[in-house]
């Protein structure tokens, strides 16, 4: 009778260690502070540019070659294009009405502009002076609130991400393509980001339960090197970074003393990281930021 309980309080105490150790590691997993995905990553702002007043409220950037960036801000149907060198305006098309204007990209010579209601501007060669402005349709809508497009010259198509409502579920983050082929996106998402991965678990020191944060996406980018993507979070400043499916890399927290409200997001061919803030009250600019 003694060694039958001996052999199960032996039996018992093995079982407690496995568990121990198992909760242990998932603990390293989950917890942000143990998990290196989700540790604060270093970055340099190695350049500054205030913008003047028509871009205060700048919501998007993208390169265009000779070290000028072509710009959207929320009210205005116009395109600026900003000399880095010279650091001004030197040009603005008109291309629309007023709107709420949230991202933009270029393929080829043609621009396209996002509005937050999912409506796709296409101004076919923008450096002539009778350029065509095209509307395209897509399935999203306000409640969607779009912010954030990026052109993927490699497979012709622009991808698109909601900010608020995803097209199909409340806890993942849907990745769109809209074919320049045929001017059509499809209502099936070429990559899913769940939120409900560990990577997007809260850091708050005050959050014993490290719940899940909501990602609200205010722009995207393709790094031209190696395909990842990053999107850029403005609410509570981010920069979250994914492999080229969709798998979440890294989460980096952004200073908002030095991010007050990242809306834009653009790489130049070389891979030079460029993030374009909005503030109404102190002035939008563009930073220059080289990553760890």
């Amino acid at each position: 009778m003694g060694l039958w309980h001996n052999e199960n309080r032996t039996s018992f105490l093995i079982i407690i260690s496995v568990l121990l150790l198992v909760s242990l590691l998932w603990f390293a997993f989950e917890t942000p502070a143990l998990n290196p995905r989700l540790e604060k990553e270093k970055y340099l702002i190695e350049q500054r540019w205030d913008l003047p007043k028509d871009l205060n409220e700048i919501s998007a950037i993208t390169w265009i070659g000779e070290n000028k960036l072509a710009c959207v801000q929320d009210e205005q149907g116009i395109v600026f294009i900003y000399n880095l060198d010279s650091m001004k305006i030197e040009q603005k098309i008109n291309f629309e009405k007023a709107g709420d204007y949230e991202a933009i990209a270029l393929m080829d010579k043609t621009i396209y502009v996002l509005q937050s209601d999912g409506k796709i501007f296409e101004i076919d060669d923008y450096t002539k002076a009778d350029f065509k402005v095209t509307t395209h349709s897509t399935p999203f809508s306000e409640k969607n609130n779009m912010e954030s497009m990026t052109a993927d010259v490699r497979n012709n198509r622009l991808l698109l991400m909601s900010k608020d409502e995803d097209l199909h579920s409340k806890d993942k983050m849907g990745i769109y393509a809209f074919d320049l082929s045929t001017k059509t996106l499809s209502t099936k998402p070429i990559m899913i980001v769940d939120l409900k991965d560990p990577i997007f678990l809260s850091k708050e020191k005050d959050d014993d339960d490290h719940t899940h944060q909501r990602f609200y996406p205010a722009g995207i980018a393709i790094h031209p090197k190696d395909g990842t993507i990053f999107i850029v979070e403005g609410k509570k400043p981010k920069l979250l970074q994914l492999d080229s499916t969709g798998d979440p890399l890294i989460l980096k927290e952004l200073r908002k003393k030095k991010f007050n409200q990242p809306e834009g997001i653009t790489f130049s061919p070389d891979g030079t990281l460029f993030i374009s803030n909005e503030d109404k009250k102190a002035g939008g600019n563009i930073l220059q930021v080289e990553l760890d």
